[in-house]
Protein backbone atom coordinates (compact mmCIF):
# COMPACT_ATOMS: atom_id res chain seq x y z
CA UNK A 1 0.00 0.00 0.00
CA UNK A 2 1.35 3.61 -0.58
CA UNK A 3 1.97 5.20 2.22
CA UNK A 4 2.53 9.21 0.94
CA UNK A 5 3.67 10.89 -1.41
CA UNK A 6 5.95 14.35 -1.92
CA UNK A 7 5.80 16.73 -4.75
CA UNK A 8 8.05 19.39 -5.19
CA UNK A 9 6.96 22.49 -5.81
CA UNK A 10 8.68 26.23 -6.75
CA UNK A 11 4.83 27.86 -6.20
CA UNK A 12 3.82 26.18 -3.03
CA UNK A 13 1.13 29.17 -2.86
CA UNK A 14 -0.40 28.30 -5.66
CA UNK A 15 -0.45 24.42 -5.64
CA UNK A 16 -1.92 24.22 -1.76
CA UNK A 17 -4.50 26.70 -2.93
CA UNK A 18 -5.42 24.36 -6.13
CA UNK A 19 -5.86 21.29 -3.64
CA UNK A 20 -7.34 22.69 -0.70
CA UNK A 21 -10.24 23.43 -2.80
CA UNK A 22 -9.97 19.75 -4.82
CA UNK A 23 -9.30 17.92 -1.29
CA UNK A 24 -13.02 17.64 -0.85
CA UNK A 25 -13.95 16.74 -3.68
CA UNK A 26 -11.08 13.85 -4.03
CA UNK A 27 -11.70 12.66 -0.30
CA UNK A 28 -8.53 14.70 1.22
CA UNK A 29 -8.38 17.11 3.98
CA UNK A 30 -5.58 19.22 4.67
CA UNK A 31 -3.25 17.61 7.51
CA UNK A 32 -0.13 20.23 8.14
CA UNK A 33 0.98 23.35 6.98
CA UNK A 34 4.49 24.64 7.64
CA UNK A 35 6.26 27.84 5.94
CA UNK A 36 7.89 25.09 3.17
CA UNK A 37 5.47 22.27 3.27
CA UNK A 38 1.37 21.63 2.87
CA UNK A 39 0.15 18.11 3.58
CA UNK A 40 -2.90 16.45 2.85
CA UNK A 41 -4.60 12.88 3.97
CA UNK A 42 -7.77 11.14 3.23
CA UNK A 43 -10.51 12.13 5.26
CA UNK A 44 -10.87 8.95 7.19
CA UNK A 45 -7.43 10.01 8.08
CA UNK A 46 -5.53 7.32 6.01
CA UNK A 47 -3.15 6.81 3.56
CA UNK A 48 -1.71 7.40 1.63
CA UNK A 49 -0.97 11.40 2.21
CA UNK A 50 0.12 13.51 -0.24
CA UNK A 51 2.41 16.63 0.71
CA UNK A 52 3.84 19.64 -1.24
CA UNK A 53 7.26 20.86 -0.41
CA UNK A 54 8.14 24.47 -1.30
CA UNK A 55 11.53 23.53 -3.75
CA UNK A 56 12.51 26.56 -5.92
CA UNK A 57 14.91 24.35 -7.64
CA UNK A 58 12.56 22.18 -8.89
CA UNK A 59 11.82 20.92 -12.36
CA UNK A 60 8.44 19.11 -13.13
CA UNK A 61 8.85 15.29 -14.05
CA UNK A 62 7.19 13.04 -16.30
CA UNK A 63 4.97 11.18 -13.69
CA UNK A 64 1.32 12.01 -13.20
CA UNK A 65 -0.65 11.64 -9.67
CA UNK A 66 -3.80 9.85 -10.15
CA UNK A 67 -6.94 10.53 -7.75
CA UNK A 68 -10.03 8.04 -8.01
CA UNK A 69 -13.11 9.47 -7.61
CA UNK A 70 -16.34 7.63 -7.42
CA UNK A 71 -18.69 9.35 -9.90
CA UNK A 72 -17.83 11.30 -13.38
CA UNK A 73 -20.32 13.89 -11.52
CA UNK A 74 -17.01 14.21 -8.99
CA UNK A 75 -14.91 14.10 -11.95
CA UNK A 76 -16.32 17.59 -13.66
CA UNK A 77 -16.68 19.22 -10.04
CA UNK A 78 -13.24 18.49 -9.89
CA UNK A 79 -12.76 20.45 -13.59
CA UNK A 80 -14.55 23.11 -12.46
CA UNK A 81 -12.38 23.81 -9.66
CA UNK A 82 -9.10 23.35 -11.68
CA UNK A 83 -10.05 26.14 -14.17
CA UNK A 84 -11.19 28.35 -11.40
CA UNK A 85 -7.53 27.91 -9.90
CA UNK A 86 -6.18 28.21 -13.11
CA UNK A 87 -4.57 24.92 -13.36
CA UNK A 88 -2.94 24.79 -16.88
CA UNK A 89 -2.61 22.19 -19.58
CA UNK A 90 -6.44 21.24 -18.71
CA UNK A 91 -7.86 18.11 -20.63
CA UNK A 92 -11.25 16.96 -20.25
CA UNK A 93 -13.31 15.83 -18.47
CA UNK A 94 -14.45 13.20 -20.71
CA UNK A 95 -14.47 9.59 -21.70
CA UNK A 96 -10.96 8.13 -22.69
CA UNK A 97 -11.43 4.75 -23.83
CA UNK A 98 -7.75 4.28 -24.79
CA UNK A 99 -7.44 3.74 -21.02
CA UNK A 100 -10.38 1.34 -20.31
CA UNK A 101 -14.35 0.99 -20.83
CA UNK A 102 -16.22 3.90 -18.62
CA UNK A 103 -12.71 5.65 -18.21
CA UNK A 104 -13.36 9.59 -17.43
CA UNK A 105 -11.33 11.88 -16.47
CA UNK A 106 -10.02 15.24 -16.21
CA UNK A 107 -6.05 15.70 -16.62
CA UNK A 108 -4.31 18.88 -15.63
CA UNK A 109 -0.93 20.63 -14.26
CA UNK A 110 -0.03 22.49 -11.83
CA UNK A 111 1.86 25.63 -11.70
CA UNK A 112 5.02 24.11 -11.55
CA UNK A 113 3.90 21.61 -14.46
CA UNK A 114 3.50 18.59 -12.24
CA UNK A 115 0.78 16.13 -14.10
CA UNK A 116 -2.45 15.30 -12.07
CA UNK A 117 -5.41 13.31 -13.03
CA UNK A 118 -8.98 12.79 -11.30
CA UNK A 119 -10.66 9.76 -13.11
CA UNK A 120 -14.03 7.59 -12.38
CA UNK A 121 -14.34 4.20 -13.67
CA UNK A 122 -10.76 3.34 -12.72
CA UNK A 123 -10.76 0.10 -11.94
CA UNK A 124 -10.95 -0.74 -15.80
CA UNK A 125 -7.54 -1.89 -16.87
CA UNK A 126 -5.42 0.27 -19.71
CA UNK A 127 -5.84 -1.23 -23.17
CA UNK A 128 -2.53 -2.57 -25.29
Amino acid sequence: MLHHVDVHVRDLAATSTLFESLAPLIGYRRRAEEPDFVGFETTDGGRPRIGFLLDPDCRAGSMRLAFSVDSNEQVDASARVVRERAARAIEGPGLNPEYGDGYYAVFFEDADGNKYEIVAGASAARKP
